[in-house]
C-alpha cells in the first residue's frame, strides 16, 4: 500500500492506467497513463493516489504504480529502454514456446533492457515493477533512438491514419482507445515530441498556420471563434482532408465534416518543432549531463 507519508515519484506498472478526476471508479476519465511514464505522487485516499504526469494532474489506483526513492528514480531514468511499437504485445515468463503470459504490452509501453541476449524471436526485458520477462524483438525498438528521431509531418500523419477504426473513448491516449487530443498526443509521442495533452493547450504550441495555407501535419482545431474556444483537433492529412478521433479514428473531409476551423498550428516545419522534444523530457531522461 502507498501511504500518503511517502509522496515521492513513482513509475507505472500498467500497460494503461486510467487517470480519473476524483479518487472514485464512477468519476470522468480524463487521461490514460503508458507503462514506464514517471509521475510524482501529491496524496491519497484509501487505495487511490493523486498524481502529477508531464502537464496532467489526476487519480489512479496504486496496484498500477511503483514508488521509486530519488536514487531509484535517477537509475531508472540512466537506463537503456525499450518501446513498444506493435499495437500489443505479450510478456511471457519465459522466452519458450509454452511459456505464460505475465501481462501486456501496448503501443508506447516503456520497459528496461537487460543483458541477456535474445533466444529466437524473443528478448529479455525488466518490467517497471521489477518482474523478468521476455517479448518478441519485432515489437520493440530502442527508446532512446525514437527520441532522437527527427520526425518529419508525414511521420505524423501516416501514424494517425494508421489508427484508423480504434474506438472513441473519451480520456482515451493509448493505442486502444483514443479522445481527439489524444489521437494528437499520442502521434507526436511516438515521434519523439511531446505536445500538451488537450486541444485548448495544443492551439497554443507551433507556428499559427491561416486558413486555405494547411500542409499535412497542421493541426485543425474546431469550436467557436469569439471569442475562441476550441473544443476538438484534427490533423490535416492533405487534399482537404484530415484523420480525426470523433466517434472513432476516421478520415473525412473538411467539406463533409462541416464544422469551421476556428484556429490551426504547424508543429514541425523548416524552422524547427513547435512542441518539446522528448528528449529533453526530465520524465523520460536524465537531463543532468551524466
Amino acid at each position: 500500500m502507498i501511504l500518503c507519508t511517502l509522496l515521492s515519484w513513482a513509475v507505472v506498472t500498467l500497460s494503461s492506467s486510467f487517470m480519473r478526476t476524483a479518487p472514485d471508479y464512477e468519476s470522468a476519465l480524463d487521461n490514460q497513463l503508458l507503462m514506464g511514464a514517471l509521475v510524482e505522487t501529491q496524496a491519497t485516499e484509501r487505495y487511490w493516489v493523486k498524481v502529477k504526469a508531464e502537464d496532467y494532474t489526476g487519480w489512479v489506483t496504486e496496484y498500477g504504480l511503483k514508488l521509486l526513492t530519488d536514487s531509484e528514480k535517477a537509475e531508472y531514468l540512466k537506463a537503456p529502454k525499450f518501446i513498444c511499437t506493435a499495437g500489443l504485445a505479450t510478456v511471457y515468463d519465459g522466452p519458450g514456446k509454452d511459456a505464460g503470459r505475465i501481462c501486456e504490452l501496448c503501443m508506447g509501453d516503456l520497459v528496461r533492457k537487460t543483458d541477456v541476449p535474445a533466444q529466437g524471436c524473443r528478448i529479455q526485458v525488466l518490467l517497471p515493477d521489477g518482474r523478468l520477462g521476455w517479448v518478441r524483438k519485432c515489437a520493440l525498438k530502442d527508446f532512446r533512438s525514437l527520441a532522437e528521431k527527427s520526425a518529419t509531418a508525414d511521420d505524423i500523419v501516416k501514424l494517425a491514419c494508421s489508427f484508423v477504426g480504434t474506438p472513441y473513448m473519451w480520456g482515451g491516449n493509448t493505442s486502444k482507445y483514443f479522445d481527439c487530443s489524444g489521437l494528437v498526443k499520442f502521434c507526436f509521442f511516438l515521434n519523439g515530441i511531446l505536445l500538451p495533452r488537450n486541444a485548448s493547450q495544443q492551439c497554443k504550441c507551433g507556428t499559427p498556420v491561416k486558413g486555405g495555407q494547411y500542409m499535412p501535419g497542421d493541426l485543425l482545431f474546431f469550436g467557436s471563434s469569439k471569442p475562441l474556444k476550441v473544443t476538438h483537433v484534427a490533423i490535416y492529412i492533405g487534399d482537404g482532408r484530415i484523420v480525426q478521433s470523433s466517434q472513432a479514428v476516421r478520415i473525412d473531409s473538411l467539406k463533409d465534416y462541416g464544422r469551421e476551423v476556428v484556429a490551426a498550428t504547424r508543429i514541425i516545419s523548416d524552422n524547427g518543432c513547435g512542441g518539446s522534444r522528448l528528449l529533453n523530457s526530465p520524465y523520460y531522461f536524465n537531463q543532468d549531463g551524466k
